[in-house]
Order: structure tokens, then C-alpha cells, then sequence
């Protein structure tokens, strides 16, 4: 029977012999690391696809799992699904997977890939990367130019991975051809500068990649889905781009069964391959249009799909026959289900601020607002409550609203304070800044949830330590926060100032034509951008030698293109030291010690936060309370993240 709000979306389609339940893919996104010795994924793997099977995905692709430990593959991701005779075989805990993706009705797929001209040396064994073309990368290291028998060599061991995939369960492969990896680097004319039948027009570019989707299909036989990710536009002057792509896709389309269309490059437009927050959602929609009036195969597009309405109409229009979704999956497994059951506000929305991705190369696996993503193999540790208990959460921000939830979910009986008219804490200035309305969904559903519980919020209402043994807590999570901190510049009475806080909540009192932004973190650039987007004349000023360097290298590089926009008519001052406020404006001094005045009549300052650990420690002298959780800004000032994983964890310890 069909859905009856989202008949396509919800529509099984059947390619060559296998049915997808329903038009909506969970494409290879990953929080973890491979077992470092044999490639094999680790248990933590199993659970983190599984959740996305469970929750209702058509098909789960594990990432980037790396061909051959020759050739000059690696990029140190660490996956690997063929045997290797000293490393041994990954296939044992692979077969774990697809098992549990099968058994939850989603077709599991794995990527496969070959990292090409930017692979680092020491890597693999300290050869040389392999590449399109021989020449000397900026960094030093020569990459080998491949030759016909390199590339029969690359296209084997392609299709000896999709031969292992087939083996160890999976119904479909992903050929990595997007991104700048090896095979887009033949078929851009921005890293293909080859003057052979392997360089040149786009038939000719796509001469290797075909190679080894043929060697791939040849090995697989008919009865094995292969699916093909392409970007349909680098944004690299030169690379891929629109038409072009879609007739790279007209040209392999006999040797695969689905096209996915993607964007962009890691190492040069990797904003375009993880649209954030400065992008529209939606993003690759027109280009895998292109693609499909070009194939007659099914085609996928990604890129920050979330609404459910614009998925079905892109089905309807048929720009697509798949919507492929990564980071809302992370957010939510759970997201397909929710939708087909009429739940759509009740899923987590995706804040798009790529702290998943763009941080994973740091360490940090993990979502800012989902606390059990990447930490799925823990949470099933935490013993159910043994008495349900009284719960007080003093804050109204992120955290304490996470904490509230989970503690009722828990099953405890929860009153939350807040001493302002409204909750939200830190997250309320979304609301008013265009580029943050993924930021301003979060917060919104956050407060929905609240309100369908029975937790008993009291607004207006300032947490006392007579208050907390009025109420006679069990156990008080505490999230009081903390406060903006005052820069102490000479002249501070000579000009209006104001918190970048301030700037977001009254925006109207920045009534001047030039603002000077002093503090160039990751609020100083986003208070910058929103001004600047007012009309605004901006200087920001940074004393470091670079701006943001707390954010994430994707969300840095989208936030970049958005202060470098003319349109903004922002200018940057690094190394530079703000001296005094004049009437005229902030005199400074440059890095090669020239002072000199920047035009001001408002100044907007946001030199960080100082946690409110006083006010949580008188809290804590309460009598009668057993536990006693401080959580979030209160303790360190720090991401979002920080703040919703705290309150879920402490909200978890009270059993």
C-alpha cells in the first residue's frame, strides 16, 4: 500500500535482482578505525551500521575500504576487505555486518577506492603515490605517472575487492570515483593533464575508469550491483563539471546500475562535498538532474537532503530515483522510520556543522548532538534504573534540555529551571542568524521534546541552593553555563560595545555603517559573516595568526568562502593587537608594528566565555542531594557537544 504523504520515497525499487524497500540510501559515512593490523572494522563498526538498518535505510554503505595494500592505494583509513597473507582476512567481522544489515532489510554495500596522487608515502611503504600524471607534488614527493599495465594492475585489484565484497555478503559495491581520489583524478581535466589516449577529451579521461568498472563487472558477473559515486562538479577551475559529467556517466553507464552524484573535492572544495551551514540544502539536486537525462540507469544525489517533502519532489520531478543521505543518518538511524510514521518532527536534525567528519582526522569520532553515535558498543553498558528518582536540571540550554529528555525517557520524575522566559540557552541567537538555521531546527526540537514529556519546566525561575533543598533532588544535573568575558581595552567608554551575543539578539543596535569585530574565533567569524550579510563595513581582528583555528577543517574552509565573499565586505587583520578604542574607532597594531586606527562606531567583542564554576559549586553545597552532575560551559567552555553529551551521560548515570 502506499505511503500516503511520500509515495515514491517510500516505493521499492528493484535493480537487476535485488529490491531496495523504500528510495532512501545511507551513504559510507564513518566514526571509526579499522583494526590496525588486518583492516577489519572493529565491533563499534557493527553496531554504528546496524543502527542505520534498523532505523529504515534502503541500503548502508560501509566507507572508504581501501583496494590493495600495493599500488600505492592507502590514505590511512585503514579498511580493507581482501585477504592478505601476513595481515590476514577482514572477512570474519565484515560477514558480521552485512549479516546485521540484511537482517534489518537494508541491502549492505561497501566503498571501495584507490586514493591516487594524494596518497602520503608513508603510507605505503614509502613508494611513490601513483596518479594520472608524473610530476613533483608541492609538498616534495614525486608521484609515478601510470602506465597501461599500472593501470590493469589498479583495475584487478579493484576487482578483486568487489569480488571479496560479493564474497563476504554484500549485495552492491560502491566504486569511488568522486572527491579527487584516483579515478576522478583521471576524469578531471583539473589533475588529468595527460597527453596520451588516457588524457584529453572526456571519452579519453574516461578511459581507466571504465577499465575498471568493466574489470569489476567482469569479475562479479551480472548478478552483483555495482554503483558508481561521481562529482558532478569539482568547483575546481578546470575539474568536472555539469554536462560533462553527465557524459563521463553516459559513457561507464553499461558496466554499473547506479550512478550517485555528489560534489566537490576533500583537498580543495571539501565545503561542496559536506555542504555546512553556508550552503543550501539540497545542493547536488540539479546536477544529478543533468546525470539522469543522460543514463538510463537509477541515479542517487547527496547533499544535505533532511526534508522530506523536497525528497519525494525530487523523485516526482525525476531528477532522481534515490535520495542518499550521510550526516542526517548520524543524527538520527532512525530517520526513514520516523518519516514513514508520520514523526517527522521528532527526528534529531543534522546541524550540518561537520564536527562528525571534519574532526573524525583529529580523534574526535563522534556527533555533537547525537551522544550515542560512535560510542554505540558503550551506551549498551549502562544499566537500566533501578528505582526511578527525582531529578532536578538546572539550566534550560542544550544540556540541560538533552539531560531532561533522557532522564524522563529513564523513567524519573524530572523538574527543570531555567531563569530566563525562555529555554534555550546559548542555541536562542539561532533564530536570528540566517546561516544558522539548521542550528535554529536543533533547538527547536529540542524544546518540542521537552514538551511532549512530562517533565515539569519552570521558567522565570533562578536555581538557589534554598531552591534545590526546597525540592528535595535525588540528583541535580547542573548547567548554569557561563558568561561572556569582558575585554579591558583603554577607550572601552568611547564607543557602543557589545557581546557578538548581544549583536545576534539586537541586531537593530548596531546602528553604525562600520563595526570592528575583536576576537577572530569561531564566533567572531560567524558575528563577522552575520553583519557583514547586514550591510555592514566589518574589520575583524585576531591577535593569533589565523582565525578559528577551533573549527573544523570543513566547516573552517565554508566559513572562510563566506568572510571572503565581497558581498560581506569584511576584512581580516591577523597577528594583530587591538591597543585602544577611540572616538573615531579601534587603533591597532598590524604585524609589522604600524598602528593604525580602523573605523568603528560599534564594536562587537567575542574573546571567549568563562565558566560559571562558582555558582555550580555553591550549588553543589545543597543538603540532601545524592548526586551532583555539573555539565557543559559550566565546567569548561567549549562546543555544543560537549554540553548534549554531558547531559546525556549524566542523565544515564542516575540509576
Amino acid at each position: 500500500m502506499p505511503h500516503e504523504k511520500y509515495p515514491l520515497l517510500f516505493s521499492p525499487i528493484k535493480v537487476r535482482n535485488t529490491v531496495f524497500r523504500n528510495r532512501i540510501m545511507a551513504t559510507p559515512t564513518s566514526l571509526s578505525w579499522a583494526d590496525p593490523w588486518s583492516g577489519a572494522p572493529e565491533d563499534m563498526t557493527l553496531f554504528y551500521y546496524e543502527d542505520k538498518a534498523r532505523g529504515g535505510a534502503a541500503s548502508v554503505t560501509m566507507s572508504e575500504t581501501t583496494i590493495s595494500r600495493e599500488h600505492g592505494a592507502s590514505r590511512g583509513v585503514g579498511h580493507y576487505v581482501t585477504f592478505d597473507p601476513v595481515h590476514g582476512d577482514p572477512g570474519p567481522q565484515l560477514i558480521k555486518i552485512t549479516e546485521a544489515l540484511r537482517r534489518h532489510g537494508a541491502v549492505p554495500s561497501i566503498q571501495i577506492h584507490h586514493a591516487g596522487d594524494v596518497t602520503s608515502p608513508e603510507l605505503i611503504g614509502g613508494q611513490d603515490p601513483w596518479g594520472p600524471n608524473d610530476y613533483v607534488r608541492p609538498d616534495g614527493v614525486h608521484v609515478q605517472g601510470m602506465t597501461e599495465e599500472m593501470m590493469h594492475l589498479v583495475a584487478e585489484d579493484f576487482a578483486n575487492a568487489a569480488a571479496a565484497a560479493k564474497y563476504n555478503g554484500f549485495g552492491m559495491v560502491q566504486v569511488h570515483g568522486a572527491h579527487g581520489w584516483l579515478l576522478g583524478q583521471f576524469q578531471s581535466g583539473a589533475t588529468n593533464w595527460r597527453k596520451d589516449q588516457y588524457g584529453g577529451s572526456v571519452e579519453n579521461r574516461a578511459r581507466f575508469p571504465l577499465m575498471v568498472v568493466k574489470a569489476i563487472r567482469e569479475k562479479v558477473g551480472n548478478d552483483f550491483l555495482v554503483e558508481y559515486r561521481m562529482s558532478g562538479d569539482e568547483h575546481l577551475e578546470g575539474g568536472i563539471v555539469g554536462e560533462e559529467a553527465a557524459e563521463f556517466a553516459s559513457i561507464i553507464q553499461d558496466y554499473v546500475d547506479i550512478i550517485h552524484v555528489s560534489a566537490g573535492s576533500y583537498y580543495t572544495a571539501r565545503e561542496y562535498t559536506f555542504p555546512g551551514s553556508y550552503q543550501p540544502r539540497d545542493t547536488n539536486t540539479h546536477l544529478a538532474a543533468m546525470v539522469k537525462k543522460k543514463v538510463r540507469i537509477p541515479v542517487a544525489t547527496v547533499g544535505a537532503h533532511m526534508d522530506p517533502k523536497i525528497m519525494e519532489q525530487i523523485l516526482e520531478e525525476g531528477m532522481a530515483d534515490f535520495i542518499a543521505i550521510g550526516r542526517g543518518f548520524i543524527a538520527d538511524p532512525e530517520l526513514p522510520h520516523k518519516i514513514q510514521d508520520g514523526r517527522e518532527e521528532d527526528i534529531r536534525p543534522c546541524v550540518r556543522c561537520n564536527n562528525c567528519l571534519g574532526r573524525k582526522y583529529e580523534g574526535k569520532n563522534n556527533c555533537d548532538i547525537n551522544p550515542t553515535a560512535g560510542a554505540e558498543l558503550w551506551t549498551v553498558r549502562t544499566p537500566d534504573v533501578k528505582v526511578p528518582r527525582k531529578v532536578l536540571v538546572v539550566g534550560g540550554g542544550p544540556g540541560g534540555m538533552q539531560a531532561a529528555i533522557t532522564a524522563a525517557d529513564r523513567g524519573h520524575d524530572v523538574t527543570l529551571v531555567e531563569k530566563s522566559d525562555a529555554l534555550g540557552g546559548m542555541l536562542k541567537f539561532a533564530d536570528k542568524d540566517e546561516h544558522k538555521y539548521d542550528l535554529a531546527n536543533y533547538l527547536h526540537y529540542l524544546r518540542r521534546q521537552v514538551g511532549k514529556r512530562a517533565i515539569n519546566v519552570r521558567l522565570n525561575t533562578e536555581a538557589t541552593v534554598e531552591l534545590i533543598e526546597r525540592e528535595k533532588p535525588y540528583a541535580v544535573i547542573c548547567g548554569v553555563g557561563a558568561q561572556p568575558v569582558t575585554p579591558r581595552f583603554p577607550g572601552m567608554d568611547r564607543l557602543p560595545c557589545m557581546h557578538a551575543l548581544e549583536a545576534y539578539e539586537h541586531p537593530e543596535t548596531v546602528k553604525s555603517e562600520d563595526v570592528v569585530v575583536i576576537g577572530g574565533g569561531l564566533v567572531g567569524c560567524e558575528v563577522a559573516v552575520f553583519l557583514g550579510a547586514r550591510g555592514k563595513k566589518v574589520s575583524l581582528v585576531e591577535m593569533q595568526d589565523t582565525l578559528a583555528p577551533e573549527a573544523n577543517r570543513i566547516h573552517k574552509d565554508s566559513m572562510m568562502e563566506a568572510l571572503t565573499d565581497p558581498a560581506n565586505s569584511i576584512t581580516q587583520y591577523v597577528s594583530t593587537k587591538c591597543l585602544e578604542l577611540t572616538p573615531e574607532g579601534v587603533r591597532v597594531q598590524t604585524p609589522d608594528g604600524e598602528e593604525k586606527v580602523l573605523p568603528a562606531g560599534t564594536v562587537v567583542y567575542a574573546v571567549g566565555m568563562r565558566a560559571r564554576q562558582d555558582l555550580a559549586m555553591e550549588l553543589q553545597s545543597a543538603g540532601g542531594v545524592k548526586r551532583f552532575f555539573a555539565i557543559g560551559d559550566c565546567q569548561t567552555p567549549q562546543r555544543i557537544k560537549n554540553a548534549v553529551h554531558d547531559g546525556y551521560y549524566a542523565a544515564m548515570d542516575i540509576i
